[in-house]
Parts: C-alpha cells; sequence; structure tokens
C-alpha cells in the first residue's frame, strides 16, 4: 500500500533540481505517514544530509493554488535576517504541482513557528541563557550543540542540547538539557505537569524529569534527562517480568496521586479515537477493510456504552508504554508527561498490555507472555473488581490503536503480519476477555 500512496522513486527525482550533492537522495526514506480517505495527507522523508546530520523533510498533500502561496510565505519568512538556511535545499519551502505536495525542509514547519530558532545553536543559546540563569550562577553559554531526539511534524520536536558554559560560580550547571517545542495551545496546557507532579507525592515510585524551566516565545519546555533505558528494549531479558511487576506498583501508584491537570479524558474521546484511526487503518490495510470497520464499530459502541463513576476517575499518564519508562539498574523512571489527564487508569493498563503484546509480535517465536502477565497481575492485585472489568476493553482498543500505528511506519519490518496478528488479539479480547 506505501507504494501506491507515495511515488518515492518520484519524489526523489523532483528534490534533485532543488538540492546540492551533499543530499544523498537515493537513501532518502519514508519514517511516517498520514493517510485519510483520498489518500496522502503527510509524510515524513528521512535520510542522509550535509555534515553528517539526518535530512528531515515533510511533504503535506495541497491543491496547486494553496500549494504555491503557501511555498511564497513560507520562504518568504525564512528569508528574515539571522534566518537559518534550509540544510542542502536552495530553499526551506518547495512545492510540486506534479505531485501536489509541499516539500518543507526541517527546521521549515509552518505550525512550529519557533522550531527553526530552536533548531539553531547560536539563536537558541540567549534564550536558554535567560531560562537556566538561576541555576547557572550568571554563566554564559559558550556553546550549544543541537540533537532532535524525536519529531512530529506540526505537532512536536523533542531537542537534546548538549551546553559548554563559562563563567559563573554555580558547580552544578547542566550540561545537558531537553527540550519541547510544542504549538501554543499545548504548551500552555502541559508547561506546569512536570511541577505539580513532582509536587503531588514525595517519594514517587517513578523517577521523573526535573523542570528546569520554560521559554515561553519559542512555546519550550526544559527538563532534565531521566538516566536509564527504555523497559521495551529489556523484553528478551530474564528479569523482565519482575520489572513489569514494579512497573505495576509504580503505574497504580501516579493512578492515585491526588491532582486534577485540568484536562479529562472521557470515554467519548476515545470512541473518536478510535473511529479517526479506523478510517485511516483501513487505507493502510485494504485487505483487511472489512474487519477493521466491524472492530471499529464493536469499540466504538462499548467505550460509548461503558458506565464510569466520576470517583472512579483518577490521574492518568495518557500515553503509558515501555518506551516511556525507563531502567537504571533498580530504579525506574517515566517520561513523555504532556497527556496526562483525569480519566480512566484502564486507559494506562490497557496501553501497556497492548504494548507489551505488539513486543512479542516483534519477538516472534521467541516471544514469552510472563512480562504482560506479570504486569496485569501486579496491577489488578491492587485494584477492585470494577476497576478491573474495564480492562479488557480498554486493552482490545489500545490493540486496535497500535495495530494502526505500526503501520504509519512503512520502514519497520513485519508491520502487516504485527497488524494483523494485533487484530486478532483486539477479536479475541472483545469475544472472551483477557485470559
Amino acid at each position: 500500500m506505501t507504494g501506491a500512496v507515495v511515488d518515492l522513486a518520484r519524489v526523489r527525482t523532483f528534490l534533485r533540481r532543488w538540492c546540492d550533492t551533499e543530499v544523498a537522495l537515493d537513501r532518502l526514506e519514508v519514517s511516517h505517514l498520514t493517510v485519510g480517505p483520498d489518500g496522502l495527507q503527510r509524510v515524513l522523508y528521512e535520510g542522509p544530509g550535509p555534515g553528517g546530520q539526518v535530512l528531515r523533510l515533510v511533504g503535506q498533500r495541497v491543491a496547486p493554488a494553496e500549494g504555491r502561496r503557501l511555498e511564497a510565505e513560507l520562504n518568504r519568512d525564512y528569508r528574515r535576517p539571522r534566518a537559518p538556511a534550509a540544510p542542502g535545499f536552495v530553499q526551506p519551502a518547495i512545492y510540486a504541482p506534479e505531485l501536489e505536495l509541499l516539500f518543507q525542509v526541517f527546521p521549515a514547519d509552518r505550525r512550529l513557528g519557533a522550531l527553526a530558532r530552536a533548531a539553531d545553536g547560536r539563536a537558541v543559546a540567549t534564550a536558554l541563557e535567560a531560562a537556566l540563569a538561576v541555576r547557572t550562577g550568571g554563566a554564559r553559554l559558550a556553546s550549544v550543540a543541537v540533537h532532535v531526539v524525536r519529531y512530529k511534524p506540526a505537532r512536536k520536536c523533542l531537542f537534546r542540547y548538549d551546553l559548554t558554559w563559562a563563567g559563573g560560580a554555580a558547580p552544578n550547571r547542566p550540561g545537558l538539557v531537553y527540550a519541547k517545542v510544542a504549538r501554543r495551545e499545548k504548551f500552555e496546557r502541559t508547561r506546569d505537569i512536570l511541577a505539580r507532579l513532582r509536587a503531588a507525592a514525595d517519594p514517587l515510585f517513578f523517577e521523573l524529569p526535573e523542570p528546569l524551566g520554560t521559554v515561553p516565545e519559542l512555546c519550550m519546555e526544559l527538563f532534565s534527562p531521566v538516566a536509564g533505558v527504555p523497559l521495551s528494549a529489556l523484553f528478551a531479558a530474564d528479569n523482565f517480568p519482575a520489572l513489569c511487576q514494579r512497573v505495576a506498583a509504580g503505574l497504580h501508584q501516579l493512578h492515585a496521586l491526588p491532582i486534577d491537570i485540568g484536562r479529562e479524558r472521557r470515554a467519548s474521546e476515545n470512541a473518536a479515537r478510535v473511529a479517526a484511526s479506523a478510517s485511516e487503518f483501513a487505507a493502510l490495510l485494504p485487505a483487511e477493510r472489512p474487519r477493521i470497520a466491524a472492530l471499529g464499530r464493536t469499540l466504538r459502541a462499548r467505550l460509548s456504552a461503558m458506565p464510569l463513576s466520576p470517583s472512579r476517575l483518577g490521574l492518568i499518564h495518557g500515553d503509558f508504554h515501555g518506551d516511556n519508562v525507563v531502567v537504571d539498574g533498580t530504579g525506574l523512571g517515566l517520561v513523555d508527561l504532556e497527556s496526562c489527564a483525569t480519566g480512566d487508569p484502564a486507559d494506562d493498563v490497557g496501553s501497556m498490555w497492548a504494548q507489551l503484546t505488539w513486543l512479542g509480535c516483534k519477538a516472534g517465536a521467541v516471544a514469552s507472555t510472563a512480562g504482560r502477565d506479570a504486569f496485569l497481575e501486579a496491577y489488578l492485585r491492587r485494584t477492585d473488581g470494577e476497576a478491573a472489568a474495564r480492562v479488557p476493553l480498554h486493552a482490545a482498543m489500545h490493540c486496535f490503536l497500535y495495530a494502526y500505528q505500526c503501520l504509519r511506519h512503512p520502514r519497520r519490518r513485519g508491520r502487516d503480519e504485527h497488524a494483523r496478528a494485533l487484530l486478532v488479539t483486539c477479536e479475541g479480547i472483545l469475544a472472551h476477555g483477557l485470559l
């Protein structure tokens, strides 16, 4: 299906007219895509770029008149004084009428206006100095090395800044800082979450990043690293089941924190997520279209009908899975907390259960369910029957959503097989529960 949606050869041929010889277009690949009823909507391309950096381009489906207008608007903005050049390309925005794609060369992003400055070490240095001044004793930033950790076009970008300081008296000046740039409305909603969570419980089972400040003009949050490796990377380790038991204990503590983030995730929101995903899911896996449609309808109906007393709502992580839990020896950390909300704790439990199932799909014949089973048993042991009764439906929902997500990354091996396996699991849960 990917070939029908994205003709990569035509994209490479078009872009050759606009880039220099340092850009290895033959190695440019599709990293992530979004489709709709009419086909491709947005695609992220990645490949080797100048100076050993990763080249990132976003192609967005746009009609010709709008595409030409946006191309001119973006290029005008990026020709302002001190605006960074598009690495390897003659301009940051390029419209391809024959493809109906507007290409934006990172850090150009019309939805994230602050991204270009955040991606430029010299341009961002003054803002970082000011935001971190309370911790640095008046030190001056001698250099800022910028590394892009994760980029979601039009939504957010996570940076790692390696900082070199000069002067100042503070002995613990941060040498490494993480920074998240988001759209204005998301930045305003999430900027205080870390501080509120850290103040809500002491000690907290999970280590959390330390909030280090904000740069409001860049819609940027600064925070410390959390040492460790993702729990997902330890799937084959002998102590994985024991780690999963400890993760369950930490999650239960998180759910019990007496804190209201100010945002509620309702059952109707989950039903809407399923509805939105089902359309794209079917476009990416057309051979399973009837099956996907039937599962989508069943999930939406059951989510909408599932009763939940307001007294059962609590703090949830909102994106709880093994990539957001980090393990450092005997310590556990929790990251990516921007989706925290008031919601059904079964949502987090179902998400972790489904992702552990997905990890088992990737592991193939050697996969074990021991970690998944240990996690679920350890969590349910700490809750009551009513809460436990809601977990299966959330697990089924997340199996459906993860099946869709794995198809959006064309470079992942076995993605069609994994998606089908997760659909089978979803069907089994809806028919028989979590066995």
